[in-house]
């Protein structure tokens, strides 16, 4: 995660474990509980101006809390190494179906102090920025296991552009409110697509956001071409589709055209 120049506000990161240990004796019990009690009081809604966010009283299969205010639905996912790389998740069909169909939760990735018992970083990911190629599928469970076969999937941070990776506690700080949802809104427009039509887009994102400058050529994007084939194999005009994300992304403000070949991000 990159060092943002951002407003800083006051938000209670430790954790309380008196009552939490005392009922349970597994680590991950624990953490499942303290994370969820803590995110239940501390967390708002980075979508929409509700300050507060409610769990769900009975089991659901897809999110652990939505917002009473507009209706997002969230997963909290939380582990005790920094965020970066891969994150656990369930089955690998059950993501990709959810993905494919639009049914996919937005997630909030917790990292913990497991010392301190403290929150170290929050990140929020906003559910459309999930495509097919962000879930990587896991090896089957070994033969000796209880549930032998079971094919679970991690969530490939490094897949997911920095856009959609939206900081709400970074390094012990927790942003102000309006900045949050000010990163949310930048890159709402991806509602509007489809996944199949959403997974180009964040693909050139990504790999405009890998180029780590301001302002680059069309020819540096083309540099993708084969990551991008790889993506998507069944297109055979990877260019004019790269074009195509471009214009996508410099009509909704995202990039503007600075002359022929030339694009710069809109800060």
């Amino acid at each position: 995660m990159i060092s943002p120049a951002y407003n800083f506000i006051g938000m209670k990161l430790l954790w309380d474990t008196s009552e939490i240990f005392s009922q349970y004796k597994s680590n991950s019990q624990r953490v499942r509980c303290l994370s969820e009690k803590w995110f239940s009081e501390e967390m708002f809604c980075p979508a929409c101006s509700s300050d507060g966010l409610e769990s769900y009283s009975t089991s659901n299969p897809v999110a652990d809390f939505f917002c009473p205010g507009c209706g997002e639905e969230f997963q909290l996912k939380s582990q005790g190494k920094t965020l970066t790389g891969r994150v656990n998740d369930g089955a690998y069909s059950k993501m990709i179906e959810a993905v494919r169909n639009e049914a996919q939760p937005n997630f909030f990735l917790l990292h913990y102090n497991p010392v301190k018992w403290q929150v170290t970083d929050l990140v929020a990911v906003p559910k459309f920025f999930f495509t097919e190629s962000v879930i990587e599928e896991r090896k089957p469970l070994a033969t000796s296991a209880r549930r032998h076969g079971w094919i679970g999937c991690n969530i490939l941070l490094s897949a997911i552009p920095i856009d959609g990776r939206i900081p709400v506690v970074w390094n012990y700080h927790p942003l102000e409110k309006k900045e949050v949802r000010s990163l949310w809104k930048k890159t709402s427009f991806l509602k509007e697509k489809n996944a199949a039509k959403r997974s180009w887009i964040v693909d050139v994102m990504r790999c405009i956001r890998e180029l780590k400058k301001d302002s680059f050529t069309l020819d540096e994007i083309y540099a993708y071409e084969g990551y991008l084939r790889k993506l998507h194999p069944d297109n055979n005009n990877i260019q004019p589709k790269i074009r195509q994300q471009l214009q996508f992304l410099r009509d909704k403000g995202y990039l503007s055209f600075v002359e022929r070949g030339r694009y710069e991000l809109v800060k």
